[in-house]
């Protein structure tokens, strides 16, 4: 195991990188990313081995004692994932010796023994909850694989007291056992300068005021809603634009505006981190109104940056939030969601307040601190 006589020895780690997507970090990527960061920082004289399923990239360089290899198996759907985590990944764990596999995004090394160390983050459980966003094959693959390997791990973990409660209960595990490691804001999220954020409306929005969404534009967050309330804040008078920052999860279809709407909502894409923080930095509000979150890591990003945030008052959002959001709202309410998105716009000194709170709550997060807490869990896992 890695451990032996009366003094450590080196332990050889794997490290699950397969969500490692150079230009296209999502956000358990940028997760996984971040957090290994941190994990291999900590552990500067045990040898980790990355796992990865595309070409060697300079992101993939995440300290000195650190291998590399790709299995070439391109695993991006169900299908492929399974055969990737099954033998050509026990092939890979057993020629290097590991004595420990850690995997921050749910599956596991499958075809290891029932008894190898094998760590995982389970990030939520939307796909047991709102199986209707997802199409058959993958909701399929979660609803079948993900409760074996949340029974199959040694040390689970998941992102939230939230998405702890809902794993205990929904697989029905114990809840004690399980361990929250959550999100953080990267240092780069900070407040910017009057002349930076006028730069940030340039480039948006036309040189208006703007809102802000940033995620995947899949059904589960709710962009439809989102779509509809902008509609119902602007017949307010509301006078800002929204920027949606993300791309179609599973299909390129976005949604139907009319030609008022077309003028005043700017679908961006994905951005680099660069670019990612100044949209949010440079907005006035984030409305950020999800059916179903594990964390919500855009709410803590925008807070780090002293950006009001409109949330979803459902599942983790309101324990993420704690007292600094400037509004929770229900998520099937547009008309509410408008009130509140109106009311951040007249409001300069709630909207402030907001701001402040934020940023404090921001700070309660760290990378390190999950850093700290995971390589505390590895140890467990390799006694």
């Amino acid at each position: 195991m890695g451990r032996g006589g009366t003094f450590e020895v080196m332990a050889r780690i794997a490290l699950n990188g397969r969500l490692l997507v150079p230009g296209k970090l999502e956000g358990i990527g940028r997760f996984t990313l971040n957090t290994l960061t941190q994990l291999v920082a900590l552990r500067p004289d045990d040898a980790f081995l990355l796992v990865v399923d595309r070409p060697v990239d300079e992101m993939f360089r995440l300290g000195p004692n650190v291998e590399v290899v790709r299995i070439r198996i391109p695993a991006r759907r169900p299908w492929l994932m399974r055969w990737w985590f099954g033998r050509p990944l026990g092939r890979v764990l057993r020629q290097w010796n590991a004595d420990a596999f850690v995997s921050l995004e749910g599956p596991l090394a499958t075809d290891m023994p029932p008894d190898f160390p094998q760590l995982t983050v389970i990030h939520d459980l939307n796909f047991e909850h709102r199986p209707e966003g997802l199409p058959q094959r993958w909701r399929d693959y979660y609803q079948t694989e993900f409760p074996r390997f949340a029974k199959r791990a040694q040390v689970l973990g998941t992102v939230s007291e939230y998405s702890r409660q809902d794993l205990a209960r929904t697989y029905g595990l114990d809840q004690g056992a399980i361990e929250v490691f959550t999100n953080a804001a990267d240092d780069a999220f900070q407040p910017a300068s009057l002349e930076e954020r006028e730069g940030a409306r340039r480039a948006l929005a036309e040189g208006r005021p703007y809102f802000i969404f940033v995620g995947s534009l899949h059904p589960r967050k709710n962009v439809e809603g989102l779509m509809s309330a902008f509609e119902s804040y602007r017949a307010l008078g509301g006078r800002w634009d929204l920027v949606v920052v993300g791309v179609a999860m599973w299909s390129d279809d976005l949604p139907a505006l009319s030609e008022e709407m077309r003028t005043h909502v700017h679908f961006v894409g994905r951005l680099n981190n660069a670019d990612l923080v100044r949209a949010v930095a440079g907005a006035d509000g984030l409305v950020f109104v999800p059916w179903f979150e594990g964390f919500g890591i855009p709410v803590v990003e925008a807070m780090a940056c002293g950006v009001p945030v409109i949330s979803s008052n459902v599942t983790s959002l309101p324990e993420v939030c704690g007292d600094a959001a400037f509004a929770l709202v229900d998520p099937a309410q547009p008309g509410a969601i408008a009130h509140e998105m109106h009311r951040l716009e007249l409001d300069s000194e709630a909207a402030q307040s907001a701001s402040q709170r934020g940023r404090a709550r921001a700070k309660t997060y760290s990378w390190a601190a999950t850093g700290a807490k995971l390589n505390k869990a590895l140890n467990t896992l390799l006694t």
